[in-house]
């Protein structure tokens, strides 16, 4: 059984155009622990959002696991649609 808790948010900046999304979750259970962060910054438009953001993942496993260590991190540019 597995266990994850995270919370989610964004701070406005400026007028409303701009904004810094957040996210955070951390976990544990079959894995030792596992963790998950993301931040950046975000532009609103009348049609939606363009997002520019980096984000980490971390997973640890148990010594006698096939995989005992991941990690992945890096840059993400994506947008969502307004209709």
């Amino acid at each position: 059984m597995d266990a994850i808790v995270g919370v989610r948010g964004h701070i406005d900046v400026g007028n409303g155009e701009w904004s810094v999304p957040c996210y955070l979750d951390i976990g544990t259970g079959s894995s030792d622990m596992t963790w998950s962060a993301m931040t950046g910054l975000t532009r609103s438009f009348d049609w939606g959002d363009i997002l520019f953001v980096h984000r980490h993942l971390e997973y640890d496993e148990d010594f006698d696991g096939l995989m005992q260590n991941l990690s992945f991190s890096g840059p993400a540019v994506g947008a969502s649609f307004r209709f």
